[in-house]
This record gives C-alpha cells, sequence and structure tokens, in this order.
C-alpha cells in the first residue's frame, strides 16, 4: 500500500467513526456543525475539530475529534476494550521508512475540546475532555521513570509510526478522565 492508498484508507476508517458520531449527536444535542468536509473547513479540519455541538443552554459550541480506534481485545495481554492515543508519528526509530521528522500526535496539537473514540462498525464509543486528557499525559510521560513511556508502543506504517498510548477501559489510572463509556452488552 502506497501513501496514498494508506492515506484513503485512513480516512475510510475515520468516516465510519465520524458517521457514527454525528447519528449520536444529533440524537443528544440541540444543534451539530459537521467540520469533516476538508475542502470546505481546512482551517478547523486542520485544528483537529471533526465537529461542534451544543445545547440551546450553552453559550458556546464544544468541539470534538473523532476517532475510530476503540477496540476489544482478547489475547493473553488483556480482555476488554482499549482505544490508542497518538503521543507523537514518525517515529526516529524508523527513519528509513517514513524519511520523514518526527511530529507531535493528536493528544498534543489537537484544538478539539473532547475526544470522542468509537468502535467500526458499532455506535460503541467513549469521550473524554481533551484538555483533562492531556495535562493527564503530559504530567505522567514526563515523570522520571515514567510507567506511560513504558507501556507506549511504536506503531507501524497504517499508523504513520506513531508512538502510541494504549488505554484500557478498566486501567484505574485513567478512570477519571473518561467521561463516558457508551459500549452495548457492557
Amino acid at each position: 500500500m502506497n501513501s496514498t492508498e494508506l492515506f484513503q484508507h485512513q480516512l475510510r476508517k475515520g468516516r465510519e467513526g465520524e458517521d457514527a458520531f454525528r447519528i449520536m449527536a444529533n440524537n443528544h444535542f440541540d444543534e451539530v456543525n459537521d467540520y469533516t468536509n476538508y475542502e470546505m473547513w481546512k482551517d478547523i479540519q486542520g485544528k483537529g475539530i471533526d465537529f461542534g455541538f451544543k445545547m440551546n443552554s450553552w453559550q458556546t459550541e464544544k468541539t470534538c475529534d473523532v476517532k475510530t480506534n476503540l477496540y476489544y481485545q482478547d489475547n493473553q495481554y488483556y480482555t476488554g476494550y482499549l482505544f490508542n492515543i497518538e503521543y507523537a508519528k514518525w517515529h526516529s526509530k524508523h527513519i528509513n521508512e517514513h524519511k520523514r521528522t518526527e511530529e507531535e500526535g493528536w493528544i498534543q496539537d489537537s484544538k478539539a475540546n473532547r475526544i470522542y473514540h468509537f468502535e467500526k462498525g458499532t455506535m460503541n464509543y467513549v469521550y473524554y475532555d481533551l484538555d483533562e486528557m492531556r495535562s493527564f499525559i503530559y504530567r505522567e510521560w514526563d515523570r522520571p521513570n515514567s510507567w506511560l513511556q513504558k507501556m507506549s508502543y511504536v506503531a507501524g506504517y497504517n499508523s504513520d509510526y506513531a508512538t502510541m498510548i494504549p488505554v484500557r477501559l478498566n486501567d484505574e489510572r485513567f478512570k477519571h478522565l473518561i467521561r463516558k463509556i457508551d459500549i452495548q452488552g457492557v
């Protein structure tokens, strides 16, 4: 898969989560603004924002970035739901494959208020306040002998050789940050 094909694959996967968010949001909020059309909303998309939404009682809209990376894992290491947080992309240990300079991941550069993680093909999701999660990630990442750095991993080509932080939904260290878990059958 070349880089253009990979980008198209990532867009298709992302659209599934965006479609699920649109359905959920239209059922929960009084107003939903869709910023997913890149050509029309380049400046907003460049800030990592897919949607704006609000209730009539709110003064301003909240914004969010939608990820389609919530999934169920069942192996010798973990059984349950998890999602990944992208800390950085284009990891330097793979420079020969990607020939790019390391960049901040979306946890560091998104300007959205919230992040929603959807499970592909379902309406299952979790969300959290981005600034709260970002603050927690920075604090824990920068600690000496950081447990967060130890649990992170470098993903492969399909994920832009990103440094990922796996968040397992039963991990007590993250529970206070996740605002809602809406998973059918759990």
